[in-house]
């Protein structure tokens, strides 16, 4: 019997976020129609349940998130940027947020140079630059996390970034940063390229990171760093909304 993950990938192969970003033991349930298709997540960071639906037919993203939640409170819902404005008032958020998911391979990475230096897991300057972030969503602490990276320059952390383990190994970049007073130096470039050189030594099958759909400056960044762009999705917190309002 194939497992929840498989069942995913078989029915959107190219998928990028589903090949990255889908972990079986999170999966509480999964409906596929054809090539869209949808799972229910628990958190366990936060023990929030998510309702993620991929697809570009709205009408059919929509039955898929009434099945996923047809007996399950969900605490907000992840679905394509061009579905997202078309779904039964049930399923918008509030605050909803675009955002973008980027990948670099590291086959065609190349060598890179970089004045960052790997920090100590513990080191407390970290969570004093964080507070600058309004994205940051992975701390000092986590279980998750392989190494963090920053410049510092005279003991002054001024920019920031880490590497988290993936369902499937890849390398994701968290929490990027730099204070306020050194932006514009290209630090969160060094940043990136000193975390892109210690993932490649690891060997890992793929590099990705996400932001915000509106940032410009990070944009240009990770374009110059060789990312591609390869999805635009709209998330937001329905507060433990479920199908059954939709009628």
């Amino acid at each position: 019997m194939s497992t929840g993950s498989e069942l995913l990938v078989a029915a959107r192969p190219d998928d990028q976020l589903i090949k990255w970003r889908v972990a079986d033991a999170d999966l509480v349930r999964v409906e596929v129609d054809g090539d869209h298709v949808g799972w229910l997540r628990v958190s366990k960071e936060t023990g929030e349940v998510w309702a993620t639906a991929l697809g570009s037919d709205s009408g059919r993203i929509t039955a898929i998130l009434i099945a996923l939640t047809a007996t399950t409170l969900i605490d907000g819902i992840t679905v394509e940027d061009s579905v997202y404005a078309k779904l039964p008032p049930a399923f918008l958020s509030a605050e909803p947020r675009s955002w973008c998911l980027w990948t670099l391979d590291p086959v065609k990475s190349g060598n890179r140079e970089s004045t960052a230096i790997t920090l100590a897991p513990n080191d407390k300057r970290i969570g004093e630059l964080l507070v600058h972030s309004d994205s940051a969503h992975v701390f000092p602490g986590n279980d998750n996390i392989v190494r963090w990276c920053g410049v510092v320059r005279e003991d002054e952390l001024l920019s920031v970034g880490a590497q988290v383990r993936s369902a499937n190994g890849a390398a994701h970049l968290v929490s990027i940063c730099t204070h306020p007073s050194a932006r514009g130096a290209g630090l969160a470039r060094e940043v990136c390229n000193a975390l892109i050189t210690e993932a490649i030594a690891d060997e890992v099958p793929m590099i990705f990171l996400e932001m915000f759909a509106g940032n410009e400056h990070g944009r240009r960044v990770y374009s110059a760093l060789g990312f591609s762009e390869v999805g635009i999705y709209r998330s937001g917190r329905l507060n433990k909304l479920a199908a059954q309002t939709v009628s």
